[in-house]
């Protein structure tokens, strides 16, 4: 994958006044919601990142048209920025509380603790956001058979996972565990 360059153009004409509102107004939501899952519901650190990586992509928008490249690149930004999640981390009552307001309850927020950082990231991209294969490659900075490998893992591990805290202590599905109760069920097929 070449590197793009990050530096605008000299030669480039400048973008319309409200073109960075508007790239804001169609990424910023969902790419905080893509922070808030991956750190678990920690809101401080995923309004940080979501706004650097914003920022990040402001001196880039011209380059990103194209909402769902601009998506894959976004996250691909903000994976790279963020705090490493180990496997032994758990969500706090705040992180629960903050993934319930995206429709997960405390097992599946607890199962998705369990993946590692990348995994998660992978699944969410991909089982969630319905991102393509290729931008979640992209996201991962991986190739295909990379991205499918570490997709299965996540599903793999994330439903094993949440199988097992569902049993402790059954709760009421919400609508992102549909979600991924559907495509770990599909994938697993």
């Amino acid at each position: 994958m070449k590197p793009v360059d990050t530096q605008p153009s000299p030669t480039a004409a400048p973008l319309p006044e409200g073109i960075h509102t508007a790239f804001r107004e169609v990424h910023g939501r969902r790419l905080h919601g893509f922070a808030l899952l991956l750190t678990l519901g920690d809101r401080p650190e995923a309004a940080r990142l979501a706004g650097r990586t914003l920022t990040a992509a402001a001196r880039k928008v011209g380059e990103l048209r194209h909402p769902e490249r601009a998506a894959a690149w976004l996250r691909a930004h903000l994976l790279r920025n963020v705090r490493r999640v180990t496997r032994t981390d758990r969500p706090g009552p705040a992180g629960i509380r903050a993934l319930a307001d995206l429709g997960a309850d405390a097992s599946a927020v607890t199962a998705l603790g369990i993946l590692s950082t990348r995994e998660r990231a992978a699944l969410i991209a991909h089982d969630i956001e319905r991102l393509d294969q290729r931008d979640v490659a992209t996201i991962l900075g991986t190739d295909g058979g990379g991205v499918e490998r570490v997709i299965k893992r996540a599903r793999s591990r994330y439903m094993d996972s949440f199988a097992a805290i569902s049993a402790e202590e059954p709760a009421d599905d919400g609508p992102l565990i549909a979600q991924i109760k559907t495509a770990a069920e599909r994938a697993l097929r």
